[in-house]
Order: C-alpha cells, then sequence, then structure tokens
C-alpha cells in the first residue's frame, strides 16, 4: 500500500470512529434499557392482576379430563412411581414428569394442585387423567367425563410456591 492509500484509510476509520460510533453506541443502550423496563413493568402490572409473582406465570388451558380408575392402584407409573389412587397426581401426554397443575371444575370451581407423574390418557378427546382423590375432590367421580380448566405452572414450580399464591389470593 503507498502512502496516499494509507493515509486515506487512517482518515477513513477515524471519521467513522468520530461520527458513527457514539450514535450506534446511543442507540443501542437506549433500546436496551427501554425494552427492559417496559417488559418487567408489564409483568409488575400483570402480577398485580392476576396475584401471581412475576417469575411464576401459568399456562391456562381447558382440557377434557377423567379420572384412574381402581385397578391401576398399587401400578407402577412411567415416572416410575407407584399410582395411589389417594395422592394428588395425574397422566398427561407430554408435560414433564413432576409438573404441577391447578385443575378446577369450572360447574362448582372447586380447586386441586396435581403432580405430573404418569403418561395418558390414551382415550381419544381427552388430555388429562386425574387421580380418584383429586376427581373426587372436584366433584367429578359422577360425570366420570369432563372438561376442566387447567393452569400449568413452569416445571420449576414448587408446591410451597403456589401455596404462597393461593393464600395471597386470599388475603385480597
Amino acid at each position: 500500500m503507498n502512502q496516499k492509500t494509507k493515509l486515506l484509510l487512517a482518515t477513513f476509520l477515524g471519521l467513522h470512529l468520530v461520527i458513527i460510533a457514539p450514535v450506534i453506541a446511543e442507540q443501542a443502550s437506549g433500546i436496551g434499557s427501554e425494552e427492559i423496563s417496559l417488559e418487567q413493568s408489564s409483568l409488575v402490572i400483570d402480577s398485580l392482576q392476576t396475584q401471581e409473582p412475576p417469575g411464576i406465570i401459568p399456562i391456562r388451558e381447558t382440557m377434557v379430563t377423567s379420572y384412574y380408575g381402581g385397578r391401576f392402584h398399587g401400578r407402577k407409573t412411567a415416572s416410575g412411581e407407584r399410582y395411589d389412587r389417594n395422592a394428588m397426581t395425574c397422566a398427561h401426554k407430554s408435560l414433564p414428569f413432576n409438573t404441577l397443575l391447578k385443575v378446577t371444575n369450572p360447574r362448582n370451581g372447586k380447586s386441586v394442585i396435581v403432580r405430573v407423574t404418569d403418561r395418558g390418557p390414551f382415550t381419544r378427546g381427552r388430555q388429562l387423567d386425574i387421580s380418584y382423590a383429586a376427581a373426587r375432590e372436584l366433584d367429578l367421580i359422577a360425570a366420570g367425563v369432563a372438561p376442566v380448566e387447567v393452569l400449568i405452572y413452569p416445571q420449576e414450580t414448587q408446591l410451597s410456591d403456589i401455596q404462597t399464591i393461593q393464600e395471597q389470593v386470599t388475603l385480597n
């Protein structure tokens, strides 16, 4: 490279750093901080309306549910646990094991929290099988099959987190 080309290149880079770099830096820092603050404030507002802490945002679905028959009591589930008809457990085709679900019977407003321990149901048109105890609490024994409202909590959610949320809702 000759001397003129080097000087021209150095001048161009110098102007680029002096003029364009501050503009890019301002845009980059402005965008990030605004987006974060808007996102955080919308989470806080949403959590005030739903009584859910910002870190725990369940997914709401309507599912057709049935309950396990007595013949499954004591058998191994897909997770390796033994099915206990008196425990608050359920079967779902794809949710990870130990995922917590709040199941509500829309006809009477009764709710239970169940934990995914098995796969199923394998009957067409059904998305959830709950234990006998959960069905009894929801008054679903007579119906056998019914649509229910389900809140699917993130996998890392603990039962104590959900109980704290329920206590907060009761107090308000």
